[in-house]
């Protein structure tokens, strides 16, 4: 395997384990407030409410990466792309920002909101690992 194809492998791991302790972290509030002992959970608090910054961020991130990488596109190629490269990392750069402000789109600082921008940049500029 190829030093890229790995770094994408990993990215997509990261990407998901992210993803995953944001799930958790948000039904653990949900749970807590279910049985009376948390606030009510915002309306933000979830993985899937992504702003469109984060999927721009990662869809330029894979059209860099594919006009200078070597990618014969097809359909297989482009699916690959808009899963791995677009998807997947704008959901993961999400579950950044939930992490860090347990679902308060509002507490985000901008340290917090950059290290999201990262997520997406990355996880969209070493996807072309997976279509190679």
């Amino acid at each position: 395997m190829k030093t890229l194809e790995v770094a994408a492998v990993a990215s997509v791991v990261v990407e998901v384990v992210l993803m995953a302790l944001a799930r958790f972290g948000t039904e653990r509030r949900h749970w807590r407030h279910h049985h009376k002992r948390g606030p009510r959970p915002v309306t933000s608090d979830h993985i899937t409410h992504v702003p469109a910054v984060l999927y721009g961020l990662a869809a330029v991130a894979v059209a860099v990466a594919a006009v200078v990488s070597p990618v014969e596109m097809g359909w297989d190629a482009a699916v690959k792309f808009v899963t791995f490269g677009i998807l997947l990392p704008a959901l993961a750069a999400n579950s950044v920002m939930v992490l860090a402000a347990r679902g308060r789109a509002s507490a985000v600082t901008r340290l917090q909101r950059c290290a999201a921008f990262a997520v997406a940049l990355g996880g969209g500029g070493v996807s072309v690992g997976l279509v190679l």
